[in-house]
């Protein structure tokens, strides 16, 4: 599995996604870390890239525990921090145990292309899918 094989999604997919349009459950992960400031996708888990090896386990119980069919990874742009965060969640499924597997191995992982950067540009003050956006940290 590398970068290529990773699947994007569009930031108006995702906000339909939050009007009901999903193929399922989904969770958004964001992986920013003192960039996270300035707001974030509604209800995301912020799991910084810096610490994803450490905190991995916690948030493959976390999509267990709340049936996740669909999760979303992103950073500032989803050029580095967010793709490769997937690829780890990816890689980590072969490595966990077998009941684990079972549950993991269906979950479709996405990058949001663009990253919250495109985000905002276009769902920033929109408060029913974005929370805590502050315009002048993003002018």
């Amino acid at each position: 599995m590398s970068v290529t094989d990773l699947k994007y999604i569009k930031a108006a997919t995702l906000r339909a996604w939050f009007r009901g349009g999903s193929p399922g459950t989904f969770a958004v992960v964001d992986v920013r870390e003192s960039d996270f400031v300035g707001g974030h996708i509604k209800g995301c888990w912020n799991y910084p890239a810096g610490n994803f090896q450490y905190t991995l386990g916690e948030l493959q119980r976390r999509i267990v525990e709340n049936n996740i069919t669909n999760v979303v990874f992103h950073c500032a742009l989803s050029q580095v921090r967010g793709p490769l965060s997937a690829l780890k969640f990816l890689r980590s499924v072969d490595d966990v145990d077998e009941r684990m597997k079972e549950k993991l191995k269906d979950v479709n992982v996405w990058v949001l292309r663009g990253g919250f950067t495109r985000w905002q540009e276009e769902y920033g003050e929109d408060e029913e899918v974005t929370e805590g956006w502050q315009r002048d940290l993003w002018e």
